[in-house]
């Protein structure tokens, strides 16, 4: 689970550890904390690092609950 440290800085680092050598410019499934969900490429981390790209998408790190690889087949 992503910390509750609401510093960028921290927010990033601990993503970046959990996230980007397995998934990124992969294609993912975030699911925010509301709920809804994204699909699409993860591309970057950037805005002070405390957000991250996906499908041309500003995501807020803080607002995601979970991302997973999303392959295209899982699409039926």
């Amino acid at each position: 689970m992503i910390s509750n440290d609401d510093t960028s800085f921290a927010i990033s680092e601990e993503f970046h550890e959990k996230y980007y050598d397995d998934m990124y410019d992969k294609n993912v499934r975030v699911t925010l904390k509301s709920g809804q969900k994204i699909v699409g490429l993860y591309n970057d981390e950037f805005y002070e690092d405390a957000s991250i790209l996906v499908n041309c998408e500003v995501v807020k790190i803080k607002d995601i609950e979970k991302m997973e690889l999303f392959c295209s087949s899982q699409l039926v």
